[in-house]
């Protein structure tokens, strides 16, 4: 089967994978045929294993590097009995096993001669206690031996879900501190659909732009203005978007916004090398492909405007208000409320927006599990501030001449 036509669902050569190991902690891979993936002490598996298997199901790391479905534990769908805690006290020897007994079995498990639930079973096994427990206590208590010795792993898709879950805990800076719930938010509140036409902005290294990307289908497009003369959309990397999806993304650079194109008119001598024509060829098509994107960006109209900047957000609102369709919504990202209340000020008394609104999301997670489902103890601080506003139709001369003249960029 070739890779155009395999199950998106089944993981591929060259594919970017998240892999969640007993710890909670995870790591990006790109899985390449023929080589091997280390997890550190859970143990390392050959990349060949696991191409072809489903996303979302854990596998065990067996000796010499092949890996087997896990089986799910009987503790894990622990429910209420009678059993409870109260004669159960806080006793080191209730432990059979010597430091040195576990500490060799440990060393069993890195070689592979011994599987990390027979290392758990040996443990419970020789714990006076664990009998006495309740059934919730003995699902507790195996979790946190599984998360010490299983050798297992969870191949998660490299959706703007999970990206975003992951560089939240990981590296929140690389994307501007953005949780999952606020970027939720920019999407439903941009209004983004299949043939969208938007313009971003995106100085968090490409989570914006990539997930605006996942929206878009044919007909639509996203338009990122960017420092530097080329894009830094780190993030874009670890997706898995087909090349027709990647097409659909134009870049401009800031420095580039108001250029005037000219003719190309470069013309080379009757007796040029080889490498000057390939070199002409080259600035030809430069110049056709700015040329392109400044005339998609002069036609104006886009669908939405959404912004995640370091730079100060009323500003870059200013410049590129223009290019934004009547009737569409303006999103406008920062970690900070204090970054977006001149901007949000300055909205409420332009004539040019209605239903302005400046909020915060609130996020608790929950676990839920039968008959102990509850609100988890820790959660993040804070997902970031988002001004919203709808820019009305532009007046007859704002349609007539979208682009801002000299005057009005100082």
């Amino acid at each position: 089967m070739t890779p155009a036509l395999m199950d998106p669902t089944l993981i591929k050569a060259g594919d970017h994978v998240i892999i969640r190991m007993p710890s909670s902690n995870a790591k990006i891979v790109c899985i390449k045929e023929n080589t091997t993936i280390s997890l550190g002490k859970f143990g390392s598996f050959r990349a060949n294993e696991i191409i072809g298997t489903a996303f979302g199901h854990t596998y065990e790391i067996e000796k010499g590097g092949s890996i087997k479905p896990h089986k799910q534990s009987s503790f894990d769908n622990a429910d209420i009995t009678e059993a409870n805690n109260k004669e159960i006290n806080d006793d080191p020897n209730s432990q059979k096993l010597s430091f040195e007994e576990i500490e060799k079995l440990k060393l069993k498990s890195l070689s592979g001669d011994v599987s990390a639930q027979e290392i758990i079973n040996s443990l419970t096994e020789n714990n006076e206690s664990f009998a006495k427990k309740t059934e919730f206590s003995k699902s507790k208590y195996i979790k946190r031996k599984q998360k010490k010795f299983m050798k297992s792993f969870l191949p998660l898709e490299t959706t703007i879900y999970n990206l975003c879950d992951y560089f939240f805990v990981v590296n929140p800076s690389k994307i501007r501190g953005i949780r999952i719930d606020t970027l939720s938010q920019m999407l439903s509140l941009a209004n983004v659909y299949s043939g969208a036409r938007v313009l971003a902005v995106d100085d968090g290294q490409g989570l914006v732009v990539g997930s605006l990307l996942s929206r878009i289908s044919e007909g639509g497009i996203v338009f990122g203005v960017h420092d530097g003369d080329v894009h830094n959309y780190d993030i874009l990397r670890y997706t898995n978007f087909s090349a027709e999806t990647r097409e659909r993304l134009l870049t401009l650079s800031w420095s580039k916004l108001y250029h005037k194109m000219e003719p190309f008119t470069e013309v080379l001598a009757e007796d040029a090398s080889e490498q000057d024509k390939t070199g002409r060829e080259r600035r030809l098509r430069g110049h056709t492909k700015l040329s392109n994107t400044l005339n998609n960006l002069n036609r104006g109209n886009f669908d939405a405007l959404v912004i995640s900047t370091n730079y100060d957000a009323k500003s870059v609102v200013e410049r590129l208000i223009p290019y934004l369709g009547g009737s569409r919504m303006l999103v406008v990202y920062d970690q900070s409320k204090e970054a977006l209340v001149e901007l949000f000020a300055w909205l409420r008394e332009s004539p040019s927006f209605i239903n302005v609104q400046l909020t915060e999301s609130w996020l608790r997670e929950y676990q839920v599990l039968p008959s102990r489902t509850h609100p988890l103890m820790n959660t993040s601080g804070g997902g970031g501030f988002l001004v919203s506003a709808i820019h009305l139709a532009p007046t007859q001369e704002e349609a007539t001449n979208p682009t801002p003249t000299a005057a009005s960029e100082n």
